[in-house]
This record gives C-alpha cells, structure tokens and sequence, in this order.
C-alpha cells in the first residue's frame, strides 16, 4: 500500500510542479491533481496503519498537512484568483518532503 500511496503522490506533486512552472492551472487538472494527491494521502494513511513507523507517519503527517493548506487555499481562497508564489512553494515543499520521506521508506 505505500508503494502506490508513493507513485500516486508522485504523479500528483508532478502535476503540480507543472502547474506552477507552466502558470496555468485548468479547473480540470487542478480537480485532478487534487484527487490524485486525495486517493494517495488515503493509501498512505491505510499504509501506514499496516506498516506504522516514523518515516511513514512523518510523510503522512507532512502530506496531509499540504493537502489540507492546497485544498483551503487553492480551492476556496484563490479560486478564482491566482494565489501568492510563496502559498505555492510551501504547499510544494511541505507534499514534496512528504513524498521523499515515503520514498526513503519505501525504497530502503
């Protein structure tokens, strides 16, 4: 379960990192990156109930946070208004340390 909550998370903060690099953030693929990101914080957190430990629960803690602050901020705030740069970069970095934690998890 947390090699998909992985490679989901991963395909999400590719998304995103798209979508910020390229400026152009559709409905359609922001409601994708989101749900995306949504179905692997959810294998993450069953993950993490089958496989506990302090990697797993640190990523999952890290993750959801992100998500939460994307969900609120780009989802309701910046709707329909293109957010702060630096709303963008924490969202990014706080799901991309995330996903690295995982990763070492995982792969090691």
């Amino acid at each position: 379960m947390l090699t998909a909550a992985f490679w989901l998370l991963l395909v999400a903060a590719l998304g995103g990192l798209t979508m910020a690099v390229l400026d152009g953030a559709t409905r359609p693929l922001r409601i994708g990156h989101g749900a995306i990101a949504g179905v692997g914080l959810l294998c993450l957190l069953i993950g993490a109930f089958i496989q506990p430990g302090l990697l797993v629960w640190s990523a999952f803690a890290l993750v959801a946070i992100g998500f939460g602050a994307g969900a609120v901020f780009f989802g309701v705030i910046f709707k329909h208004r293109a957010p702060p740069r630096f709303l963008i970069i924490g969202h990014g970095a706080l799901n991309g340390l995330g996903v690295l934690l995982l990763g070492i998890q995982v792969f090691s």
